[in-house]
């Protein structure tokens, strides 16, 4: 205690500063302390349910994530076979029009075929006609005077025979 005495310092007033020090920790860990650790320990359970939180939506997010690939693959394999489909439904649409043109092509050349046989006979029909009618005119004009109608008749009917 001298030694206390020795550099100033009076007992008393140490122990007196020493208890007040004491019982201000203690209001201090009572009305400050506490309410901080509390306050602390609601800020990391708070912070340890948003990382959970987010962990969850990072699991959902993942998930959408693989549904939306696997929705966009059936989608494109769906879309892949209705493409396929119209190109088929087109190949086959494009078979009948040409069937269909190769058959109306054919009637058009059938039907040209059967009119140039018509007009063909025709022009033979108007040559043999013509071919009577120079026969018959010439054969009159040399045989006015030497045959008659009887005759002239037999020998018309039979150029004509000879010429068909």
């Amino acid at each position: 205690m001298e030694l206390l005495h020795a550099f100033g310092i009076d007992s008393r007033l140490l122990i007196a500063n020493l208890i007040n020090f004491l019982l201000l920790v203690g209001i201090l860990y009572k009305l400050g302390y506490k309410p901080i650790l509390k306050f602390v320990k609601e800020r990391q359970e708070k912070i340890a349910q948003g990382l959970l939180d987010a962990e969850k939506a990072s699991k959902k997010l993942s998930e959408a994530l693989d549904e939306q690939k696997a929705l966009l693959s059936k989608t494109h394999k769906e879309a892949q076979e209705i493409i396929g489909k119209a190109r088929e439904q087109a190949e086959i649409q494009a078979q009948g029009i040409i069937k269909k043109t190769n058959a109306q092509a054919k009637d058009i050349v059938e039907r040209a075929k059967k009119e140039i046989r018509q007009q063909q006979t025709q022009s033979q029909l108007e040559v043999r006609r013509e071919a009577a009618s120079l026969v018959i005119g010439l054969t009159e004009k040399l045989l006015r005077k030497k045959v008659d109608a009887k005759t002239d008749h037999a020998f018309i009917n039979d150029s004509l025979k000879e010429l068909k």
